[in-house]
């Protein structure tokens, strides 16, 4: 099956879910459930798109193409498809992005109002719909004053285990060496920020990434000076690090995280220049609590100069079959480890995109368009869940004829 049907199915997939919505109440409820919505994402996740964010005079424009799924057999151009824009009114460099983070990104907005006033606004958006939903601002405390933009940080993070997706806003002190840490809940009755208390005496350095409920960035601790890496888990919302000692403080610490098979990585450049041999090096955690780190060096084969020339290439990622990705102008490039191969996939319309202001993530999911409506209506979303789990008992219908019935709307 080529690219353009897999497409069709999809778009077909999203409006049996909406007719069959119109079916009843109880089936409206059914549908709205987290627990579809996984069932939805996990056959979304089999079919996963590039997605390409393309930032401009405060401006973000999410585009998407398929991700090929074995482009050595079938390196066919593959057709970009414009998903939506959204627009800010801060200047460019203002602008955060984080994620995307199970099919969602929050987008943050810093501008000063007055010398030492900084408005910060929150905006979670979906980038295969263009539906977002701006999130109250962050709780002004005597704690902490923001005046800089580099005194405030936030993430995006999801819990696999109950379906929920988290905002976290830090703010530092640099002066008092103080941090404060502000989380929200989507879903939740009442949208609101709260404080939540962390022993880690710290501020964020770089952006982070969020794997398997964890989220993790870079740091540096108040007291001893040194690097570390905090890891936030969402589902209990506790924190802790990963102490960097120095075989691996310039080796980790100076590079880009990344997803490795579901371990935090690292590589050591997202961005280089071929010139004669080149290798990518690769750091991936095993074992956090014992920093048992593992170093993996790849030579990338001479092949590769001549299909991207003098270009600079940028690492975009690593699938989950060890391919490692990149981005060049116009085209991704698939590298296989074990056979040291090569393929160029040409994306057609990305022509017109300056390839420095223009980001590629790899394995975007799309999420069910209704579950941006439910969190932008909290109390809707509650009584959504009562009313389904009511009506599942008084059915008594079971998990398993709850796939069979999902299968059969979705089809095989």
């Amino acid at each position: 099956m080529n690219q353009l049907e897999h497409q069709e199915n999809d778009q077909q997939a999203v409006k049996s879910i909406g007719r069959c919505r119109c079916v009843s109440k109880l089936w409206a409820s059914t549908l709205r459930l987290p627990y579809f919505t996984e069932l939805f994402n996990i056959r979304s996740s089999a079919r996963p798109h590039l997605l390409f964010v393309y930032r401009e005079k405060g401006k973000f424009l999410f585009l998407s193409s398929p991700q090929p799924q074995n482009p050595y057999q079938n390196s066919s151009p593959v057709a970009v498809k414009h998903l939506s824009r959204i627009s800010f009114g801060g200047y460019q460099y203002h602008c955060e992005i984080s994620g995307p983070v199970h099919g969602l990104v929050c987008l943050t907005d810093k501008e000063f109002i007055e010398r030492s006033e900084m408005s910060i606004v929150h905006i979670i958006c979906n980038p295969s719909t263009g539906q977002t939903l701006t999130l109250p601002k962050v709780k002004k405390t005597r704690m902490v004053e923001v005046r800089s933009i580099l005194e405030t940080m936030s993430f995006l993070g999801y819990d696999p285990i109950y379906k929920r997706f988290k905002v976290l806003s830090s703010r530092y002190d640099f002066d008092r060496c103080i941090t404060e840490h502000q989380l929200l809940t989507l879903g939740t009755e009442k949208i609101e920020w709260r404080i939540i208390q962390c022993c880690i005496p710290h501020y964020c350095w770089l952006k982070g990434i969020c794997i398997n409920g964890v989220l993790y960035y870079k740091a540096k601790n108040y007291r001893t000076r040194t690097s570390i890496i905090v890891c936030f888990h969402v589902m209990s919302e506790k924190f802790s690090c990963i102490e960097l000692d120095t075989t691996f403080k310039e080796a980790v610490f100076n590079q880009s995280m990344i997803n490795y098979n579901g371990k935090l990585g690292s590589v050591k450049s997202n961005r280089f220049k071929l010139g004669g041999t080149h290798s990518i090096e690769l750091m991936v955690i095993g074992d956090s609590e014992k920093l048992e780190w593992s170093k993996h060096t790849y030579i990338l084969p001479p092949v590769l100069k001549n299909v991207v020339g003098k270009d600079v290439l940028r690492f975009a990622g690593v699938t989950d079959s060890n391919e490692i990705v990149f981005d060049h102008p116009s085209c991704v490039i698939y590298y296989n480890i074990e056979k040291n191969t090569i393929v160029k996939v040409r994306i057609q319309g990305m022509e017109a995109f300056q390839s420095t202001n223009l980001s590629t993530f790899l394995d975007h999911k799309e999420v069910d368009p209704k579950l941006m409506e439910a969190y932008g209506r909290p109390e809707a979303y509650r009584s959504i869940l009562i009313r389904a789990l009511i009506n599942l008992a008084f059915c008594n219908i079971a998990r398993l004829d709850f796939k069979v019935l999902i299968i059969k709307i979705m089809g095989p």
